[in-house]
């Protein structure tokens, strides 16, 4: 009965669905096709090559890697919160006509370090968590690379928001100008 119960628990914690990793790779030849997959259609196996799969590996990370990857989320969805909270007090000043002055300046700066700060936070987990993978699981003929894994969606985002926060400063100090010389 014993040796039963620590099976259950084996098998419980052998659940693949708890090792889930997701991994991108790049084929070493391009010209020869080593793999393939089965086409319900024709019910015939068809050449492919991987380029991202999820697969179900038992890494061990350390503690560690652990506490530093749950801090990162944390700090990523925090950055992630702070730039929707900064998008829309923009928007309010838009929606009352208030657009050109310093505030928003500074929201869009913020804005702009938020979107920058989260992505540079998801890029360090990733790269934690490729290593990992990379110990633990490999395929032949494949390398295994970060570039189709990396969204760079919030970073292109906090540039153009740096962008535009110039561009406002720029038009603000020649505006403060032009009162001056009047």
């Amino acid at each position: 009965m014993a040796k039963n119960i620590k099976a259950d628990k084996a098998a419980k914690n052998d659940n693949p669905a708890l090792h889930l990793k997701l991994a991108a790779f790049t084929p070493d030849n391009f010209t020869c096709f080593t793999d393939s997959v089965y086409n319900e259609k024709t019910s015939s196996y068809v050449p492919a090559m991987y380029s991202q799969l999820i697969v179900s590996v038992k890494t061990n990370p350390s503690m560690c890697t652990m506490l530093i990857s749950g801090i990162l989320s944390l700090l990523e969805f925090i950055s992630i919160a702070l730039s929707v909270v900064f998008f829309i007090r923009i928007i309010i000043s838009i929606n009352k006509s208030d657009i050109f002055n310093w505030k928003n300046v500074s929201r869009l700066r913020w804005l702009g370090a938020a979107l920058t700060f989260s992505f540079t936070c998801s890029l360090v987990a990733l790269i934690i968590s490729n290593y990992e993978l990379a110990d633990a699981f490999a395929l032949k003929g494949y390398s295994m690379h970060l570039s189709e894994l990396l969204s760079i969606t919030t970073l292109v985002l906090g540039i153009i928001s740096f962008i535009i926060a110039e561009v406002f400063a720029i038009g603000l100090r020649l505006q403060e100008e032009q009162e001056l010389t009047i």
